[in-house]
């Protein structure tokens, strides 16, 4: 792991040139980097990129890279948010092509004022889509079927062991606490945000439900521990993420997330990481 480590930071530096133009592919030690398209956020850009193992062509790593200044100038409000959620902006990223990876897009949200307790503070979520963009735009309280469809949860054996949906923690009926365009959130009971332990909320995983099926996973990230990884040496924060029993749809998962900064690259990162085949 540690090889492959090495590595990913190798093809971090060597991914843009000095004028920040991208390098498409770039190929080391038998890894291969593949960009998608950038989008414009605060006063820089972001983008989804993805690692690929050129021998097996299997993917190792997806995620989000975003350029320094894309941490700088951020919208103060947003144009979305419903049932209870404070106002975020919200922004849709293109996998690359031939990615290999079971998501479909990124929804990458900035939260300016965060939304509820512990997780007020200011911060980002990476959503990670395994259903189509259609899909996710019909999660609307309009729709007749609406409560229907948030209370229709993924079997057991899709959710890894500790995770509990958010209506049960606030005490809300599945449709009351389900957010427009996202879902049912499932969180980790075993977080250190969570009681008993009530640490600062600095990073957590979500997994997203709508109608049965698991459709998103979601490193949720502040900025302040992003920013915390710009004078880091350490090369980044991985965190283990639990395992389910299944997924749907097969493909490759993630075994934890990864947030870090490549000063050569000056750009910081968010990834789902440690991508194996699970059925």
């Amino acid at each position: 792991m540690r090889s492959m480590a090495l590595v990913v930071l190798a093809l971090a530096g060597l991914a843009w040139s000095k004028t920040r133009e991208p390098v498409d592919p770039v190929t080391v030690n038998g890894v291969r980097l593949r960009y998608g398209a950038p989008i414009p956020l605060g006063k820089g850009e972001a983008r989804t990129y993805v690692l690929r193992d050129e021998k097996t062509g299997n993917p190792v790593e997806v995620g989000v890279a975003l350029t320094e200044n894309a941490l700088q100038g951020l919208p103060q409000g947003g144009q979305h948010g419903g049932n209870g959620h404070e106002h975020y902006a919200s922004y849709i990223l293109e996998l690359p092509a031939n990615h290999g990876t079971p998501y479909q897009f990124v929804e990458l949200d900035w939260n300016p004022k965060g939304h509820g307790g512990p997780y007020t503070a200011q911060h980002f979520d990476f959503h990670f889509y395994r259903t189509s963009l259609a899909e996710h735009d019909a999660i609307d309280p309009a729709r007749a079927d609406y409560a229907q469809q948030a209370g229709a949860f993924p079997a057991a054996d899709e959710l890894p062991k500790g995770y509990v949906s958010s209506h049960l923690l606030m005490k809300l009926d599945p449709a009351q606490a389900a957010v427009p365009k996202m879902g049912l959130h499932w969180v980790d009971t075993n977080s250190p945000e969570l009681p008993p332990r009530n640490q600062p909320f600095t990073a957590t995983f979500i997994i997203g439900s709508w109608g049965g099926k698991v459709i998103f996973d979601e490193p949720m990230i502040t900025r302040d521990f992003m920013l915390s990884h710009r004078d880091s040496i350490s090369g980044g924060t991985t965190i283990p993420v639990p395992a389910a029993a299944r997924y749907a749809p097969a493909g490759f998962y993630m075994d934890s997330y990864r947030v870090s900064f490549d000063r050569s690259a000056g750009e910081y990162r968010v990834a789902l990481t440690g991508l194996a085949w699970k059925e």
